[in-house]
């Protein structure tokens, strides 16, 4: 695994106007912070957090570019491809303080698969050179997939030349910090990117950059995902560089542990049942059920859906030893999730007979007689928790809790059994949202297997409707979970409680927006678009589909923030003094 790279230059620095002159002859003001971004614009985002907002935002895409605008008005936008626009002209010959580059990484990603790769989309990354030597940046910041470590030459077919990987990356860190030989196989393809903006020269000498390169995770700086990305760090001024500490990790406690997607998701909308005219394909039911065995049935405290109301009190789940949330006139609607287990006499995956005064056996065994009335059995575990609700919780079919979690829908390769609904999400892509929201709905069956016998007792509390969805369910779980449940059953039982439907949907940009660590506030649903006849702005809706490719193309705004922050600590000081 990745871990960490650095470069240190023992030449002389060159210094920009700005960073020579130690009194700031120049106005403070116009030292620049240009981003040239990617999808939703979550660095500037991250850095107007940290620091101000940009003065200058570059990207070829106008959608990106209008939500951009929407959110970043102060900020002069160039809708053009990096490589079109002029760095003197963009920034009027001013200095740049920061600079920010999310190159492309579509062709480096893990994701690409085995397609071929387009050469020019790779070579965004000498953009990073183009503005290093036109503007000489005292802070660059680049983020992109970890896989540009590997970044070497391509084949006639387009395919990466394994024994020349990680080749071309060394020679984009030699040109930014000591330089490369006048022969080194990948000036072609540098000159090539860069057209005649930097001298073959400059890339031999090197443009004196102090260099350092680590992976991190978004959610060790507070995201609410998963998502592993690869940042660069590089400085012309002599000032060290700073990695900051996680705020947050995967094994804390409280305030320093990871943030769940939980708080993201719109608890008012649990999608439709599995159970459709329209099958789903069978390894999206094979994940729902391997994520309901693995998050409901042996999580000891499996997420409860809180089913009523939106603010932060109705939308979260509590502790016991926290105090609960207002209970309104309408009525409670908390549920008590109870790690209580079943006796441990029944075993794993034993089947237990619905009349009273019968025992379990283990599934090896016979089944005990099946009458005329159908059979009467269901499937049961010793490590089930019990769950108790109170008051009326909504939900499908009259059922009173519902446990959640999500299904990760890579296409037809990823045979995992998903993520908790309690845990950061998994990486947002561009192409397309993969993660899901499954529901797993219970009605309360009164008098089912308690904590003090075998025995099993469940009378007609439950309507006809509901004994047929939880035969449904029963045999859906027996189809694509045999390991787990290697019989036929009438129901599955947990605790007092009987599965009577799973539903499944896909997250909504909102949510996933959340997950990212964009604010409620920020604009993704529309932007401003410019009209190419007036030159005026107008407000246009923006897509679903592009909504999820802004948010996964992304930077992630409590990263950008949080390396800005450390990076540029006596810059945002002063310009704190300054502008107070």
């Amino acid at each position: 695994m990745l871990n960490s790279g650095r470069v240190f230059t023992g030449n002389p620095l060159t210094p920009s106007p700005a960073a020579a002159n130690s009194t700031m002859s120049l106005p403070f003001l116009k030292e620049l912070i240009v981003d040239l971004f990617a999808g939703g614009g979550g660095a500037s985002k991250g850095i107007s957090r940290a620091y101000r907002e940009p003065d200058v935002a570059v990207n070829h895409n106008a959608v990106a570019l209008a939500v951009h605008r929407a959110n970043h008005p102060t900020t002069d936008h160039y809708v053009s491809d990096v490589f079109e626009v002029d760095p003197i002209a963009a920034t009027g010959g001013n200095p740049v303080g920061l600079l920010w580059a999310s190159a492309d990484c579509r062709h480096f990603s893990r994701a690409k698969g085995g397609k071929p790769l387009d050469k020019k989309v790779r070579g965004l990354a000498w953009v990073i050179i183009r503005w290093a030597f036109a503007t000489r940046p005292r802070l660059v910041i680049s983020e992109n997939v970890l896989e540009l470590t590997g970044w070497g030459p391509l084949d006639d077919k387009g395919k990466p030349i394994k024994s020349e990987q990680g080749r071309t990356f060394k020679a984009f860190i030699g040109a930014l910090t000591t330089g490369i030989p006048v022969d080194h196989p990948d000036i072609p393809e540098i000159l090539d990117a860069i057209g005649n903006d930097v001298p073959v020269e400059a890339l031999v000498k090197g443009l004196g950059y102090q260099v350092e390169w680590r992976e991190r995770i978004a959610a060790n700086a507070g995201a609410r995902t998963i998502r592993k990305r690869l940042y660069l760090i590089a400085r012309s001024d002599g000032k060290p560089i700073v990695w900051p500490e996680p705020s947050r990790h995967k094994t804390g406690i409280g305030d320093a542990q990871w943030r769940g997607v939980d708080s993201c998701i719109d608890w008012s909308d649990l999608g439709k049942s599995v159970f459709r005219a329209r099958p789903l394909a069978y390894n999206t039911n094979r994940r729902i059920a391997k994520g309901f065995w693995r998050h409901v049935i042996q999580d000891p405290q499996p997420f409860i859906v809180p089913l009523r109301g939106t603010s932060a009190s109705h939308t979260s789940t509590h502790s016991l030893t926290d105090p609960l949330s207002t209970i309104s006139a309408g009525g409670t609607h908390h549920a008590l999730v109870s790690p209580e287990m079943q006796p441990h006499r029944i075993a794993a995956g034993s089947i237990v007979t619905l009349r009273k005064g019968t025992v379990g056996r283990t599934v090896d065994k016979p089944l005990s007689v099946i009458t005329t009335n159908s059979g009467h059995h269901a499937v049961t575990a010793a490590h089930m928790t019990h769950l108790s609700a109170t008051g009326d919780m909504g939900g499908a079919s009259g059922s009173e809790a519902v446990a959640a979690f999500l299904e990760q829908a890579n296409g037809g390769f990823y045979k995992g059994d998903g993520r908790a609904a309690k845990e950061p999400i998994s990486t947002i892509c561009g192409s397309g949202a993969n993660q899901r929201l499954v529901g797993a709905y219970f009605a309360r069956a009164r008098g089912a297997a308690n904590d003090e016998s075998e025995l099993v007792d469940v009378p007609d509390v439950l309507t006809d409707e509901q004994r047929a969805a939880a035969k449904r369910c029963a045999q859906y779980l027996h189809a694509y979970l045999p390991e787990q449940f290697p019989e036929a059953a009438e129901m599955i039982l947990i605790g007092q409680y009987v599965l009577v439907d799973i539903t499944l949907r896909m997250l909504q940009p909102e949510e996933l927006k959340r997950a990212q660590g964009f604010p409620d506030d920020y604009i993704i649903d529309r932007g401003l678009f410019v009209d190419e006849v007036t030159g005026l702005a107008v407000w246009k809706s923006v897509s679903k589909t592009n909504q999820v490719k802004l948010i996964g193309n992304s930077v992630c705004p409590d990263e950008a923030e949080a390396l800005v922050r450390a990076n540029a600590a006596d810059e945002i000081e002063l310009y704190q003094k300054l502008a107070a």
